[in-house]
């Protein structure tokens, strides 16, 4: 070969701002790519920090005129800027090789049949990709890498294959990049960063802990590490694709952070695992060698049933900052659909054991599922009351309601794509993912309501949470402290319950005498508050009238899609409402048994006829 095989392997926009996790697996791909081949000249195009134009990313594009193009689709959300991004690209080169990785192939027939993609990698992608840029060397033609396992392409009459899956790397190898390639876009300061902003750490998090203020800290950045792979359950709105669970040895994982240390100042860092402290053996190791660094760190995805009150305790001594669980729910019956594989005891259990010990805890939810109710949703609100107020440090906003949204790969898409939620063609689906692209699980506008509830009642969910939570935690610690402690993190944070820094800072430092006198803004603030772009910070600065109103939120929120979406629609689902009530008694609620959803979708719902084989795998999740 006498020139360089030229490899792009960029990041998509997914959010309007760029993500603080960084691009772990693209940058992986990278590096692995360039340790086992010599004839590479790869770089990263980190489209989600540099946020660069339409026009921007196609000159960038042409100059570097790519060989093989890596688009890592980390979520399904990112499919429209997936699509948009392969046909520019095919229109410039139809000879580039446009493979998508990632979360987002799992729609490999979407991204097949209708974005212009050439190949989907399936599962892990540092070898799969690999193999394909060898191959590329010899071939451009995509069926001539049917033999590679791990891909999913279409053949010469336009069928789609599937090819497997290749095997796993070792532990050992997971996550291997080089923070050069950071550097060199320019976006290594959106991943590592000043611990503090001023007099303030810049995650309210560690603002709780005063292990942050000691004086040898003052100069540390934030830094992120990645620790484990995997997961020990298979919640059916997740999407995954790898078996198992896999721990990076604690040795090297000593090393990347020693690196980190040495190289960008790191003090401060925030733990990366899909499943933290399953393994205890690992876990004993893990916390006796991190805490001769006295870092501060904070871990994520740790399940209720893991650890019990003494390995909390073992986790904060060796400079754990914070654990967050994924409750998901305060219901046993939603607990079955979903497939946590916990017991409501043990959420319960699990957040009393951390605030006893000091932890500063946040809450995250999935509102929405098949079989959610009005029940069930009243459970929930007992058990965020009962967080939120375990200790005076905990703030009453500080827990994330998210709709439940079907992603593929997912039991959930699945049962939307059977009840109809979705539809079955590929164009269907693609109408979907299309529908959903950037945005959240927190965005009402999109999100579809899987339940047997009236969608006003539906959509009334969220804000009566709130309410009834912020209320029980004023009745717990008065109002004074109520807007002390959310003014704390405010200005931590730079906002809240979803409120941009501008909006909730303005309204905040107006009235902040009176906030923290205990007493409400004068109604003029309501009515402004109203009038915005974030009426939902009305909730939160005048919460007790909220609950004076609270048997009116569906009412509320029938005014609400008046106002924003025109009369009819609300007249309409005013009436699906007042309908429902009415024939309440002779309907059963969910006509289901309250199991998991995987159950559901494999046992009771007919298969799908139009469904070809070599998809079945993708869309059942590993």
């Amino acid at each position: 070969m006498t020139k360089p095989l030229k490899v792009i392997v960029c990041t998509t926009p997914v959010r309007d701002k760029a993500v603080r996790f960084p691009p772990i697996g693209a940058l992986s791909v990278l590096n692995y790519i360039r340790k086992n081949n010599d004839f590479v000249q790869a770089e990263l195009y980190n489209i989600d920090v540099l946020r660069p134009s339409r026009e921007e990313v196609i000159e960038h594009i042409r100059t570097f005129h790519p060989d093989v193009f890596g688009i890592s689709a980390v979520v399904s959300t990112a499919y429209a800027y997936t699509k948009q991004l392969a046909t520019d690209i095919k229109a410039m080169f139809p000879d580039t090789i446009v493979v998508v990785g990632g979360n987002g192939a799992a729609a490999a027939n979407v991204l097949l049949e209708n974005a212009n993609v050439d190949i989907c990698v399936l599962g892990e992608g540092e070898v799969v990709f690999n193999n394909v840029v060898n191959r590329a060397v010899k071939t451009r033609h995509i069926p001539d890498f049917q033999d590679i396992p791990g891909l999913a392409i279409l053949d010469e009459s336009g069928k789609l294959l599937n090819t497997g899956y290749e095997a796993q790397m070792k532990a050992e190898e997971l996550w291997d990049i080089d923070f050069a390639d950071l550097e060199k876009t320019g976006s290594l300061e959106n991943y590592i960063y000043p611990l503090f902003d001023g007099d303030h750490p810049v995650n309210a998090v560690f603002g709780k802990d005063p292990r942050t203020y000691q004086p040898h800290r003052r100069d540390k950045k934030i830094a992120w590490l990645d620790c484990v792979k995997g997961c020990v359950a298979r919640c059916t709105f997740c999407h995954r694709w790898d078996k198992g669970i896999r721990h990076i040895p604690v040795d090297i994982l000593m090393q990347r952070l020693e690196y980190l240390i040495e190289h960008y100042n790191v003090g401060v860092v925030a733990i990366h695992a899909e499943t933290f402290g399953a393994d205890k053996k690992w876990l004993a190791e893990f916390l006796d060698k991190i805490k001769k660094y006295d870092v501060l760190w904070a871990a994520g995805g740790v399940r209720a049933n893991t650890l019990n009150a003494d390995w909390v305790r073992r986790i904060r001594d060796a400079g754990c900052n914070s654990i967050s669980y994924g409750n998901e729910t305060g219901s046993p019956k939603m607990l079955q659909i979903m497939e946590k594989k916990v017991t409501l005891e043990d959420n319960y259990r699990s957040m009393k054991e951390a605030v006893d010990v000091g932890f500063f805890m946040g809450m995250q939810f999935v509102l929405g599922m098949p079989g959610e109710s009005d029940e069930t949703v009243r459970e929930t609100i007992d058990y965020i009351k009962y967080g939120t107020t375990l200790a005076p440090t905990q703030n009453p906003d500080n827990f994330a309601m998210g709709y439940a949204q079907a992603l593929p790969g997912t039991p959930l898409y699945e049962y939307a794509r059977h009840k109809g939620y979705i539809g079955r063609s590929t164009d269907e689906e693609e109408d979907y993912l299309i529908r959903v692209s950037n945005h959240d699980a927190m965005d009402a506008s999109v999100a579809i309501n899987y339940t047997d509830t009236p969608k006003l009642r539906w959509l009334a969910w969220r804000p009566l949470i709130s309410i009834e939570v912020y209320y029980n935690y004023i009745q717990t610690f008065g109002l004074a402290h109520y807007f002390k402690v959310l003014m704390g993190d405010i200005e931590f944070l730079g906002g809240g319950s979803g409120s941009t820094p501008s909006v909730a800072k303005s309204i905040l430092s107006e009235h902040m005498n009176t906030l923290l006198a205990g007493k409400s803004p004068p109604m003029s603030v309501f009515f402004k508050l109203l009038r915005s772009d974030k009426p939902g910070l009305t909730y939160v600065i005048f919460p007790v009238l909220f609950y004076r109103l609270r048997r009116f939120v569906t009412l509320l929120q029938f005014l609400k899609i008046a106002k924003t979406e025109g009369l009819n629609p609300a007249i309409n689902l005013g009436w699906e409402y007042l309908v429902h009530h009415a024939t309440k008694f002779f309907n059963k609620s969910f006509t289901y048994e309250y199991k998991s959803l995987r159950k559901i979708v494999d046992n009771d719902l007919a298969e799908i006829s139009t469904d070809g084989a070599e998809m079945a795998p993708v869309r059942q999740g590993r």
